[in-house]
């Protein structure tokens, strides 16, 4: 902690760089404008997105990218915005801080509630600066107000809000009040002159200074053999391999510096994903990299939020990344390895480097994890190509090389794969095998399934499926398409509950039932991800990859993955490793990492005793299939409704005598829909029905008000089409039934219909 004296002297020492000047003269006017500027013209949204954007005083970062919109016209959050202008604070200074930080969090409260995400905290920090300047100072990042607050406090514990006011009536006491704006914008800006020139302050070197304050890159040598050797972490503790990922260390740098101001996992991947440097990147991967850069020491987690480190803060202001090519070589395996090995085989080819190190790791079965090394080697500037494509090290990779311990880190013999599988003695007795269930047995409790009474299915549907699903060993993947409501869904429930049942299997064990998300766009839905949040790595395993493991670890019986509405999400994307892992017959990747996490295995084989099942619906909410996907698996289609039998059996479950005239009519529209594909399935029958009984209670109204009603309601939305004479023949005969029924809502919608239909080319009920 700098004494009054030394702090007397670094402030008239205090000479920022010339162009500081431009920074400080619209930081002025930024301060001034927020002082001058009436209440009513300041509450407005301009003014209020200008307070926000106030990039004036300070960049906040990714921080700047958060979309504040939805606080601009909010009376009760601009009332909290604007009061803090005019808002006394008490005179007592830690009383005053404590207050400051309250509202801040309060503020920020506010901002969460009315789901701002990612949190804008940064960008929040940075308003209260605006609207309160005497109490606080432009610095926002957590390592340059841990700087300034040791420096002028002595301690850097105290919240950032709470250090900032403290800081600044440290320097009031000191150095005397401030008479003006202009003297708040030098305060401030002081403080982050003393955050640039910490190293030099805590030591204890008091200017004036030679040479120039910051650090010249030029200057950089690289390292040299007297320096100490490097601490390489046992395999145990380190990554086996490092994934390469788009600008390398500008990657790495994004994400600490997205993190300076803290924010949660969530909130970090959403800042990532908007600053326009990951675009198509996965979620997942975002996730695996936050991972990464923290296990790496760069960014730590402190009160629910990551914040950057010192080691961070270093990786942002060196361009020389010393840094980051110190913990590739500590903590992650393969790095020293392949470096060495290069060292020692000058001019290796790029597969003889990733054979030697798949031999090293049998666990990686390709040159994949090998060549991102490589990659990530080169890039540093420790590798180069001689004149004949072979690879050698540069003299900076040569100099770290030279600081490597003689014995690096190797993986236990039961880390690989290729150790020869225990044998079994020939004396035991091979158990009895595992029998699927014969057709006909399914059948039999397939159609004793309650749940299957509300649809009509025949035998070769039923066979269609069991053949699909028992034909090919490796491909058990079938899609079911259709018009909705027509049982694609149900059928795969009741053969699976009945394969379940009938071998004495636990349905809720070997059955998962997954409903796509039209937000897909990775395996994470499916495979999970990496929860970044823990202190050690953990894996967030989502009921389809549970099920994928059971499948893998208990290949005699039978699993079900039913995925419902398949493709609401582009099937490419999201089930890309399950397709390649049917086809290829190689392990189903579940994530890069070397070994298992939270009992989830980098990879597993392919269990050829998963049946995967896809429901599909075609219409503009959904996305087509490409080749790739039908070429894997075999379709059903579900398009022929047969109401007659529906309903007969409707029959033996209920005496209503209101239902046969309710049925006809059903049955009327429905063939005439059935002409132009508009037709509609059991679902919205079996709805219709449940609707007229419950309707009949009420008393009052009709049958025929009520059979309008849901007429209206449940069969004609499904009408849309183009100027055809089979869509105008359509809607002629359904206005005639419709009139003739004395259904008049749904008559006068047709008539609409028609005139829409006549007067633009196309017509659909929701126009």
């Amino acid at each position: 902690m700098l004494t009054d004296e030394q702090l007397t002297t670094v402030w008239k020492a205090f000479s920022p760089p010339a162009w500081w000047a431009k920074w400080q003269k619209d930081y002025l006017d930024f301060l001034s404008w927020t002082r001058d500027t009436p209440e009513s013209e300041l509450r407005t949204e301009a003014a209020q997105k200008k307070l926000w954007n106030a990039r004036a005083i300070t960049p906040a970062g990714y921080g700047d990218a958060i979309n504040v919109d939805a606080l601009l016209a909010d009376p009760e959050f601009v009332d909290a915005i604007v009061g803090l202008r005019t808002r006394a604070w008490p005179s007592d200074v830690a009383a005053r801080a404590a207050a400051i930080q309250g509202e801040y969090e309060r503020i920020l409260g506010m901002a969460v509630a009315r789901a701002v995400k990612p949190t804008p905290h940064a960008k929040l920090q940075r308003l209260f600066g605006a609207l309160v300047p005497a109490e606080l100072t432009c610095v926002l990042s957590y390592g340059a107000i841990r700087h300034v607050a040791e420096l002028l406090l002595g301690d850097a514990g105290d919240p950032k809000l709470v250090a900032q006011a403290k800081m600044r009536a440290r320097l009031r006491a000191v150095l005397g009040r401030e008479e003006n704006l202009a003297d708040h914008v030098r305060r401030s800006t002081f403080c982050w002159w003393l955050h640039e020139n910490y190293e030099r302050l805590a030591a204890g070197q008091m200017p004036p200074w030679q040479g120039n304050v910051g650090v010249d890159v030029d200057s950089i040598q690289p390292p040299d053999d007297k320096l100490p050797l490097l601490a390489v972490w046992p395999f145990a503790r380190q990554y086996a391999g490092l994934f390469a990922v788009r600008n390398f260390t500008g990657a790495y740098r994004a994400v600490v510096q997205a993190a300076q101001s803290g924010l949660s996992q969530d909130d970090l991947v959403v800042a990532l994903q908007g600053s326009g440097s990951f675009d198509n990147v996965p979620t997942p991967t975002l996730r695996q990299l936050i991972i990464r850069v923290k296990g790496l020491g760069f960014i730590e987690q402190r009160d629910g939020l990551l914040y950057a480190t010192k080691d961070g803060d270093e990786l942002l202001g060196n361009e020389q990344a010393d840094i980051l090519i110190r913990r590739l070589f500590e903590r992650v395996f393969g790095f020293a390895q392949l470096l060495r090995y290069i060292d020692e085989h000058p001019g290796a080819t790029d597969e003889a480097v990733a054979g030697a190190l798949q031999k090293i790791y049998p666990n990686w079965t390709t040159a994949r994890v090998p060549n991102d090394l490589r990659s990530w080697s080169s890039y540093l500037g420790l590798l180069k190509r001689d004149e004949h494509g072979g690879l050698r090290l540069t003299e900076y990779g040569s100099a770290w090389v030279a600081r490597l311990p003689k014995d690096l880190p190797k993986p236990p013999a039961e880390e690989s794969i290729g150790a020869a599988p225990t044998a079994i003695p020939t004396d035991a007795a091979a158990p009895p095998p595992i029998r699927y269930p014969a057709f006909d047995a399914i059948v039999e409790r397939f159609k004793a399934d309650p749940e299957i009474a509300d649809f009509v299915f025949d035998d070769r549907q039923l066979a269609t499926l069991h053949a699909a699903w028992r034909s090919k060993l490796r491909k058990r993947f079938v899609l079911l398409s259709g018009l909705s409501g027509t049982g694609k869904t149900a059928v795969t429930l009741c053969y699976s509950r009945a394969v379940c049942e009938l071998m004495r299997l636990s349905v809720s064990e070997h059955r998962e039932i997954v409903p796509v998300s039209p937000d897909w766009q990775d395996p994470s839905g499916l495979l999970g991800y990496f929860n970044a949040l823990h202190a050690d790595p953990t894996f967030q395993a989502e009921p389809a990859l549970r099920l994928v493991l059971r499948a893998a670890a208990d290949p005699e019986r039978p699993y079900f993955l039913i995925l419902d509405e398949m493709n609401l999400a582009r099937v490419e994307r999201y089930f890309a490793p399950f397709l390649s892992a049917m086809e290829t017959g190689e392990d189903l990747v579940l994530h890069a990492n070397g070994a298992e996490v939270n009992d989830v295995p980098p990879r597993v084989p392919w269990p050829e005793n998963l049946h995967i099942a896809g429901t599909v619906n075609m219409d503009e909410t959904t996305h087509p299939f490409s080749d790739k996907v039908l070429d894997r698996a075999f379709t059903l289609e579900f398009w022929d409704v047969d109401l007659k039998r529906f309903f007969e059996r409707a029959a033996a479950r209920t005496s209503d005598p209101r239902l046969p005239a309710v049925e006809e009519t059903l049955i009327e529209l429905h063939d005439i829909m059935r002409k132009v594909r508009r037709h509609f399935g059991y679902r919205t029958a079996r709805e219709v029905l449940a609707f007229m009984q419950a309707a009949s209670a009420l008393g009052g109204a009709t049958d025929t008000t009520f059979l309008d009603q849901a007429v209206f309601s449940k069969v004609l939305p499904r009408l849309r089409g183009e100027d055809t004479q089979a869509f105008k023949d359509a809607l002629e005969a359904l206005t005639e039934v419709c009139k003739r029924r004395g259904l008049s809502t749904s008559e006068a919608k047709l008539e609409s219909m028609k005139d829409l239909l006549k007067r633009t080319g196309v017509a659909r009920f929701w126009a």
